[in-house]
């Protein structure tokens, strides 16, 4: 191939540089297992040169992180678009189904990667872990949020955590079951089963799910 005949590279700016990587990075890593990807592979993949990527991001280890924090951002993104979606009359019940969804949809395109962080997590580096707990904080924030229920109270934590190591668990299951579309609608009412026993016992007062 000419020099004439090659395809110009686009100048991108910073931010688009460095999200360029990133979805390098999370494609990159859902494929393959951390200790078989090299920053190199994600660098070409992204159009951009190794020490760029190693610029921004430092190592392989900062680049996995900062990839968990950039999907974990657009997962919570997508969460409150479809939130918002719901509008204002919706209950906590609607919300929390809404968010299951979402979540599911999520795992769906990256089920590896989600799935390594989960299963394996002595195979990534501590700084991704500490992104993945971070990212489960801000989700409970998220729960406690649908039903105006206060973080700072021990039970509440206690339940929500104990829901969204359910949640976990049961995307695991349903992921090594193949993924099936229709298996969503049974991991999203055991979901809410769960949920609905888990709040009773902390706020026995709140009403509970309507009809699906």
């Amino acid at each position: 191939m000419s020099k004439s005949d090659r395809v110009p590279r686009r100048r991108l700016g910073e931010a688009e540089r460095r999200t360029a990587l990133l979805e390098a990075a999370r494609h990159a890593f859902d494929a393959a297992e951390y200790s078989q990807v090299s920053v190199a592979a994600i660098a070409r993949a992204a159009g951009a040169s190794e020490a760029l990527a190693h610029r921004y991001f430092g190592s392989k280890a900062g680049l996995y992180a900062a990839m968990v924090e950039h999907a974990l951002g657009q997962l919570l993104e997508r969460h409150r678009e479809a939130d918002a979606a719901l509008g204002s009359a919706a209950d906590g019940w609607a919300r929390a189904r809404a968010g299951l969804h979402v979540y599911l949809s999520f795992v769906a395109e990256g089920p590896n990667g989600w799935a390594v962080l989960m299963r394996s997590p002595g195979s990534v580096p501590a700084a991704a872990l500490a992104v993945r707990d971070e990212g489960r904080r801000a989700y409970r924030r998220l729960v406690a949020d649908m039903f105006a229920l206060p973080e700072s109270d021990p039970g509440v934590v206690i339940a929500l955590d104990g829901y969204l190591g359910l949640v976990e668990s049961a995307c695991l299951a349903w992921l090594e079951d193949g993924g099936r579309d229709v298996m969503r609608p049974v991991v999203v009412d055991v979901a809410v089963a769960a949920l609905t026993g888990a709040l009773h016992t902390v706020s026995p007062a709140l009403p509970g799910p309507g009809p699906a």
